[in-house]
């Protein structure tokens, strides 16, 4: 979660939509007192651009993914009975969510929520996602800019960089963790688990208005990112999925060439003078679930000792989203809890 302010709003430099099924994250903005807001934006009913595909064939074929056949997310769609170019849109889509390539992806993705179809509402927290975790960290002692080299652990005690306590959860990517000093050293089932996780790349580039427009949402279905728009913020916000995709934009060149990419796909938006501003995640942006690399969820979730391990990639079926990093977070804390 990392929010911003840009053109009189706030804007979502990270994760951004709160979907069906987030209860977690719900019931806990309501708790410590932060209102949601609904969108506008349908976040799983995206205009297709760029691709020659009737609303009718694109309908047609979601409505056909459950029957879909193969080891990969490629091989399931190549498996379609459907029109070349709804079957183009459904590979677009769902490569720009889980930021990964198709072809190393098992089919069973189709069935996750992050991937899902469908003209449901969307939400956000109107003061800013990340204003859940800076509630959180306000009731406890937050040291920022600090990196942590060196984790002992023996006896049911943990130190971490000479910081002792009962018990440690390790909510950092699975890289980060990695590359942490472990004594001892993490069991091998642990390490292998971690080293394992493979993390999608993607981008978003936010372009400011003149005024607030309708909501929106719109695939560039060859360029495999999209845009969308929002009830009362002027700004046209984008992301992109796949490193190729990044790539083609030439985000390491900074905005522009993304940001003309984008009004040429939506020349009707009133654009600003404003700077666009872009976000990364050089490191990768979520985990992905791959055939090549599989996550071990059982390994990634389980404690070593006082070490409980949290973090959107320890989170089975509610990997790479808020409410997986939510709801892994209190599972290590009620095995925290268990353990003393």
């Amino acid at each position: 979660m990392w929010s911003a302010p840009l053109a009189g709003g706030v804007v979502e430099l990270g994760a951004e939509f709160v979907l069906p099924g987030y209860t977690l994250l719900t019931e806990l903005a309501a708790r410590i007192g932060l209102a949601l807001h609904e969108k506008g934006t349908l976040y799983g009913d995206r205009e297709p651009r760029g691709v020659d595909v009737t609303r009718a064939e694109l309908d047609a074929a979601v409505a056909d993914l459950a029957s879909a056949r193969g080891t990969s997310i490629a091989d399931a769609l190549a498996s379609l009975d459907a029109a070349d170019g709804a079957r183009a849109t459904i590979a677009s889509r769902l490569a720009v969510s889980t930021a990964f390539e198709l072809d190393d992806q098992p089919a069973s993705i189709l069935a996750e929520g992050a991937a899902g179809f469908g003209a449901f509402a969307s939400y956000a927290v109107t003061a800013g996602n990340d204003a859940v975790a800076r509630a959180l960290a306000a009731r406890l002692d937050v040291r920022l800019s600090t990196t942590v080299r060196e984790i002992a652990w023996a006896d049911g005690r943990v130190t971490v960089d000479g910081y002792a306590a009962d018990a440690c959860v390790l909510a950092a990517p699975a890289w980060a963790t990695a590359a942490i000093s472990f004594d001892p050293p993490l069991p091998e089932w642990k390490r292998a688990a971690l080293a394992a996780v493979r993390y999608g790349h993607a981008a978003k580039v936010f372009l400011p208005l003149t005024e607030p427009v309708e909501p929106s949402a719109t695939l560039s279905v060859p360029d495999r990112f999209w845009t969308w728009t929002q009830h009362g913020l002027a700004v046209a916000s984008s992301f992109a999925g796949t490193e190729a995709a990044l790539d083609r934009l030439e985000v390491e060149a900074g905005p522009e060439p993304w940001a003309a990419r984008v009004r040429r796909l939506r020349p009707d938006l009133p654009y600003a003078d404003d700077a666009p501003l872009l976000a990364t995640w050089p490191e990768g942006a979520y985990s992905a679930r791959t055939l090549g690399s599989p996550l071990d969820d059982d390994a990634l979730a389980a404690s070593v000792g006082p070490l409980h391990f949290a973090g959107e990639h320890t989170a089975g079926a509610w990997h790479a989203l808020m409410e997986g990093a939510l709801r892994s977070g209190v599972r290590a804390a009620q095995s925290a809890a268990n353990a003393r």
